[in-house]
């Protein structure tokens, strides 16, 4: 219940907001109905790699249905991390939420603290490596870390961080302590550097909603500033004293962030989460297996590789001798341990009487003996054995053995004085061949200063053909523009032709129409003037023809009413015909019939 009473009591949080928001009314639940949050997950384990890449340590291991089985029955008796003589890398696993004091899914950031401290006093230890998949958590863990990696230093010690899944809050402060850190997938997630408090209030006189206990606070009389940034949000609202120390703690997170990831600007440490790719070379040093980091710890641990330069200022301490003459096999450590973990199942009495024997077996030097030929292969291959025996005074020779290598060691030392011949009779022909390549280079050299003069030659006479032909060009355009503006003149005149002539043709076409009207109303008075000339000589031949109206010839005028006489008086003039067209009739008239 550890980690969950700190969970539900910690006030100031490097952690993503979401779990906090979804664990906290768990928690709350749970208290207020007094039950137990039960968990099914068992915390992975911390362990030791060794050079040959073997797992040879484990502090306890866990079964599906959470029984706890002591491996080595809980570091009574033997303490197995600072007896261990074998290189090795220490590799503890930072899986969910950081608290101080851990629980039933990951260790407390003391616990980390305590292993590493053990571990770096151990001279064997290489290298330290955090497997880290983590949400964040208390910020007070960070102290933990500092002092922790702070030791390992101190004991020249490097500290990788290998990210598998999600790095976020408190995590990336830890990740910032190490050395280098790498990431195992590029869709892992880094960042949301920041600071966060949430937790519930409840001020004086509340009732539990669950329980409907009251809650009650009392406080001594110059108690008056005591849990004040806390009553003043329950009470008032007011956070004021609370953000004042989150910022405190942000400006602190942010200014280590800054100073281990140089590269990180302020758009990265504003809180939010950024998948390891996009910020490779920020936040991160690279991608590799877990595997390919601990080899990684070896080579820093015994300097065959370099720290990275990001890194590679930071002070480290000297390193402490390991005794190479008591350095154990890995296969007597296997084997120790596999005694040890057979050892479970007794009981109490039946351990403690095994115990000696398997740390005899385990940390005794002398037993290095039968793996000598795994450690000094070339030697057991020059002597052509097998075997060779070691007492408490060390490993020795036979005559046998010594005119063996004797004979090896002279023929060794023909074979190099035979090499020594070689390599001279080599070095005089590199020599003659280093002369030949050196006037062979001079004659090229020559070669090539002839062929780039000739080349630049080339280039200028055809830069001059290219400067002549462009100038005719240019001249040639001058005249097809000449030309082309004399056209646009000649179309422009036309264009105005055009259209002087479709105006004339309009207007003569509205003149045609206006004749047209003209002639269509002529057409109608000629025809009404024919109908009375028609009906005039209609009446005319009536009047010359009737009989009675035409007088004797000679005969003298008559007086019809004693008034004036009528004259009858011979027309002169032609007449028209009965169905005589206009024209006729003009014709008539005008004499020509």
């Amino acid at each position: 219940m550890n980690g969950t009473f700190e969970i539900f009591t910690n006030k100031e949080w490097m952690i993503l907001p979401s779990f906090v928001h979804g664990i906290l009314p768990t928690l709350m639940d749970n208290a207020n109905n007094r039950t137990m949050l039960g968990i099914d997950r068992a915390k992975k384990n911390p362990m030791c790699i060794n050079a040959q890449g073997d797992d040879i340590f484990r502090e306890y291991e866990v079964t599906e249905d959470g029984t706890v089985l002591p491996v080595y029955d809980g570091w009574n008796g033997i303490d197995y991390l600072k007896d261990l003589k074998q290189p090795f890398v220490n590799v503890i696993p930072i899986d969910g939420p950081i608290t101080r004091n851990g629980g039933a899914c990951s260790y407390g950031s003391k616990d980390i603290r305590d292993w590493m401290m053990k571990a770096s006093d151990n001279p064997y230890c290489q290298c330290h490596v955090l497997v880290i998949n983590t949400q964040g958590g208390s910020a007070w863990a960070k102290n933990d870390f500092q002092q922790a990696i702070d030791y390992a230093h101190s004991m020249g010690m490097r500290v990788i961080a290998f990210i598998d899944g999600l790095c976020a809050s408190a995590g990336m402060y830890l990740a910032s302590l190490c050395d280098e850190v790498y990431v195992m997938n590029l869709k892992d997630q880094l960042g949301c550097v920041g600071v966060m408090a949430s937790f519930f209030t409840m001020k004086s006189g509340d009732k539990n909603q669950f329980t409907n206990e009251t809650y009650r606070e009392y406080y001594a009389t110059k108690s008056v500033n005591k849990n004040k940034e806390i009553r003043d949000i329950a009470e008032n609202d007011d956070a004021t004293e609370l953000i004042a120390e989150l910022d405190q703690l942000e400006a602190e997170f942010r200014a280590d962030m800054k100073k281990a990831f140089p590269n990180a600007t302020d758009e990265y440490l504003d809180g939010r989460m950024f998948d390891a790719v996009d910020v490779m070379g920020i936040f991160c040093d690279g991608q590799m297996l877990l595997g390919d980091v601990i080899a990684r710890g070896f080579a820093l641990g015994d300097g065959s590789a370099k720290p990275i330069e990001r890194t590679a200022g930071r002070k480290i301490g000297k390193r402490a001798k390991a005794n190479k003459s008591a350095r154990m096999t890995a296969g007597a450590a296997k084997a120790a341990i596999q005694q040890e973990q057979n050892q479970a199942g007794l009981d109490s009495a039946e351990r403690e009487q095994a115990r000696p024997q398997v740390k005899e077996a385990l940390f005794n030097p002398l037993n290095n003996s039968i793996n000598m030929k795994e450690k000094f292969p070339q030697v057991f291959a020059l002597l052509g054995v097998e075997e060779m025996e070691c007492n408490e005074e060390g490993s020795f020779l036979n005559a046998s053995l010594l005119e063996t290598l004797n004979g090896k060691i002279a023929a060794m030392q023909q074979e190099s004085a035979q090499a020594k011949e070689s390599v001279e009779s080599l070095t005089k022909q590199v020599d003659e061949l280093k002369a030949a390549h050196e006037q062979a280079i001079s004659d090229l050299n020559a070669e090539h200063t002839a062929a780039l003069e000739e080349k630049d030659k080339a280039i200028a006479d055809m830069e001059a053909a290219h400067k002549e032909a462009i100038e005719a060009k240019d001249a040639e355009i001058a005249t097809l523009t000449e030309q082309a503006g004399k056209a646009d003149e000649a179309l422009k005149a036309k264009a105005e032709q055009i259209e002087t002539l479709t105006k004339e043709k309009e207007d003569g076409a509205a003149q045609l129409s206006t004749l047209n009207s003209q002639l269509s109303t002529l057409n109608d008075t000629i025809a009404e003037r024919e109908q009375q000339i028609s009906d005039l000589n209609a009446q005319i031949t009536e009047l010359t023809t009737a009989p009675g109206n035409e007088p004797a010839a000679g005969a003298a005028p008559q007086n019809n009413g004693g008034g004036a006489e009528v004259p009858v008086i011979a027309s002169t003039e032609p007449v028209a015909k009965k169905g005589q067209t206009y024209d006729e009739m003009r014709e008539t008239w005008d004499g020509k019939e």
